[in-house]
């Protein structure tokens, strides 16, 4: 009984876990007093006054999918298959709601289930690698910048040597989100100077055929096997390249957005940078820091500008390099917690869903 109450006790005290009170308490002062900022992906009013606050961005997408398939929008193939599936799966449950509030419902219930068992994932991976103190400001900094749950449980068997397992989380996260793919970098890396080669290369392959798999499901779908491709290319997004053709323009009109990413993004990028080329990066951490740099580079170049900071969460070594870089520089972990608490604040307020937690 000891043991258990020990065990709840540090699970609701993990800062990570602790801190979604407040985010619900922000998302519910921007729903309830008009605040937050409409844009054209919000879900239809429903019966859920404080979580619908939460049903907004591609919020829309997701729960269209989910109960109607990929053809009900234009660009649906954008978005990964995951989340619908388990929003299809669980918004049965609320039997109660119609069922636009139950879908609403079931995605609230997973993202509360997927950061609690990503918090404590996130913990152990992050001690494993650095031990306990870099582990609790890296979850400190996690509290005020979420992360996702595939990528924390892939690399924690990754280098707990359960390679074929972490392989398949990989690939669960490739069907979470189009950028995860790229979790396979690791594996490959440390398939060159660690043992378990064979394994980890084949567990880099099956991370990196999620992206096969979706496109295979595109065929079947539609009978074209690049639909997937031509809907992430053709879809309406303001890059970094946009953004510098008529800066004038887009920061008159999404001031706060743009302002937010581009300095969440370009802190993250300057931690990656420093700790790849650092002289005393470790073998083990090289593969990490590695992956993050070519993950940050291609959505820097390709991605929407007002979502760098979202891509940003599927990147813990982010996280791990501000925390390491802290334990020398105490006044600049303050300051990031507190720069970092700021700008989500105002995300959560105004935009509301500005990150998916899977």
């Amino acid at each position: 009984m000891t043991s258990l109450v020990s065990r709840v006790s540090k699970l609701v005290t993990n800062p990570l876990l602790a801190s979604r009170p407040i985010v619900l308490f922000l998302v519910a002062t921007g729903t309830l007093f008009g605040l937050s900022v409409g844009n054209t992906m919000t879900v239809p009013d429903v019966n859920l006054p404080i979580l619908y606050g939460l049903a907004r961005w591609d919020s829309g997408y997701y729960l269209g999918i989910a109960t109607g398939g990929y053809g009900i929008f234009q660009h649906a193939y954008s978005f990964r298959p995951l989340f619908p599936l388990v929003l299809r799966t669980l918004y049965p449950a609320f039997f109660w709601l119609d069922v636009r509030s139950a879908e609403v419902a079931a995605g609230f219930l997973w993202n509360l289930v997927a950061l609690g068992v990503a918090a404590v994932y996130l913990e152990r991976l992050t001690k494993l690698l650095f031990g306990p103190t870099i582990a609790s400001r890296a979850l400190l900094l996690l509290a005020v910048y979420p992360s996702i749950l595939f990528i924390a449980t892939s690399l924690y068997y990754l280098e707990t040597r359960r390679i074929l397992l972490a392989g398949g989380l990989g690939f669960l996260a490739g069907l979470a989100r189009p950028e995860a793919f790229l979790v396979a970098i690791p594996f490959l890396v440390k398939s060159l100077f660690e043992d378990q080669k064979l394994r980890k290369i084949a567990a880099g392959i099956g991370v990196l055929a999620s992206v096969p798999a979706f496109a295979a499901y595109g065929y079947l779908q539609t009978g074209n096997l690049f639909v997937v491709l031509q809907s992430e290319v053709t879809g309406a997004k303001c890059t970094i390249l946009c953004f510098v053709s008529n800066p004038v323009f887009y920061f008159a009109n999404y001031v706060l957005p743009y302002t937010i990413n581009l300095v969440v993004f370009i802190i993250a990028i300057v931690f990656v940078v420093y700790h790849l080329l650092r002289v005393n990066t470790s073998s083990r951490m090289f593969p990490y820091y590695l992956w993050a740099f070519v993950l940050l580079a291609i959505v820097f170049y390709s991605g929407e500008l007002r979502s760098l900071a979202r891509f940003a969460l599927v990147v813990p070594p982010v996280f791990w390099a501000q925390a390491e870089y802290s334990m020398s520089h105490p006044r600049f972990f303050q300051a990031l917690v507190i720069v970092y608490a700021v700008l989500m604040s105002l995300a959560t307020i105004l935009f509301v869903n500005w990150y998916p937690m899977l």
